[in-house]
């Protein structure tokens, strides 16, 4: 496995970027004793969101429970479909993506005929296309329906995965790096050649409490003299360590981008995951708290072999010093990556450190000679 690795110290005051079911900032247990943490999932959606923003012609999937209002318009304004059996066909063939029943109509429910309704029936969870596969599914239907006016959902939805199995197309580059699982269609489930890890704090960390009050700006002569309302907000303020990893070679290959061939628009991509794997912050309470905060300190490493997280350098929580948590924790950091390598003789094809490097600096070196 060719790939290139991000280890990364991220310092926040005052945050509650991933929260539970309470509201409360998410943790684990690591070393014996509690981290704050963010799961994979949390960050991993922030880096797709900023990923769009660097380069939004190759970063187009789209988790949406409303890919049905997708295929609808496809059918009509490329095939010119009815709207009404666009639509019905559009729910009833991405129905049958997530569950091996046919969509049985609801008791009651009037048909619908008026061409302004757009708002189709919701899938039951999440289906994760780009306007390119959108665009192959509704050519598959139609190519099918020409030949067979008959063709049931089940026969179109198998001519629609057919139509998506032919190759990744050029817009789904986070599909490619992120992966899809799609229940009851595992032609079209694809391994993500992004590797991702729980961001973990370097030393313990345990939630705070913050008491708020909200005043009443209204208040007439012999109003209640207190608040209007009032409650309490957990944050921390943690040292994280987060790793984050690509497969070059399996992002490259006819399973996932392999519609990319020059070099230099490898690059392109593999620049803006970088990019956005670095800078990208999960917006949880993003205007009451702003944890807009770069890391600190970032190691980049490309070279060949099995992924491997340097989070054992924190197993003993770090200890705060006078210059705070993330100085130690980069020293740890450093010294576990070069235990490491003498231990298990790693070899490496490029290395870069944000600082002394600037961040197109460490990218460029990441992916110097890259073919």
């Amino acid at each position: 496995m060719n790939m290139i690795e991000l280890h990364m110290l991220h310092s926040f005051p005052v945050t509650c970027l991933n929260r539970d079911d309470l509201g409360a900032p998410k943790s684990a247990v690591f070393g014996g004793v509690t981290r704050a943490r963010v799961s994979s999932q949390c960050w991993s959606r922030a880096i797709r969101e900023t990923a769009k923003t660097i380069m939004p012609e190759t970063f187009q999937g789209s988790r949406t429970r409303k890919a049905a209002v997708d295929l609808t318009s496809a059918l009509v304004n490329k095939h010119a479909w009815a709207e009404t059996d666009a639509r019905k066909t559009a729910e009833e063939v991405l129905h049958l993506f997530l569950s091996n029943k046919p969509l049985k109509p609801q008791k009651g429910k009037k048909a619908e005929t008026d061409a302004k309704e757009s708002d189709n029936t919701d899938t039951s969870t999440l289906l994760y296309f780009s306007p390119g596969e959108i665009t192959r599914i509704a050519k598959g239907i139609d190519d099918l329906k020409k030949t067979d006016k008959k063709a049931d959902a089940e026969a179109l939805k198998k001519k629609a995965i057919e139509e998506l199995g032919k190759l990744l197309p050029c817009d789904a580059a986070d599909i490619a790096i992120f992966g899809r699982m799609v229940s009851n269609a595992s032609d079209v489930t694809l391994e993500g050649a992004g590797m991702f890890s729980h961001a973990l704090s370097t030393h313990r960390c345990s939630n705070e409490l913050d008491f708020w009050t909200a005043v009443e700006d209204e208040k007439q002569v012999g109003d209640d003299a207190g608040a209007a309302n009032m409650g309490i907000s957990e944050f921390n303020s943690p040292c994280y360590y987060r790793y984050v990893a690509v497969n070059v070679d399996m992002l490259f290959d006819d399973a996932h981008l392999g519609c990319i061939t020059e070099s230099k628009q490898k690059k392109a991509i593999l620049s803006a995951f970088l990019r956005a794997a670095i800078m990208a912050v999960p917006k949880a309470r993003k205007n009451s708290m702003f944890g807009f905060n770069p890391p600190a300190y970032v190691l980049g490493v490309r070279r060949a072999g099995q992924p491997i997280s340097l989070v054992n350098a924190f197993e003993k929580p770090v200890v705060a010093d006078k210059d705070g948590y993330v100085k130690p924790s980069e020293e740890e950091l450093k010294k576990h990556w070069v235990e490491l390598k003498e231990l298990y003789c790693l070899k490496t094809e490029a290395e870069s450190e944000l600082p002394p490097d600037n961040l197109d600096a460490l990218i460029g070196k990441l992916l110097e000679n890259l073919a």
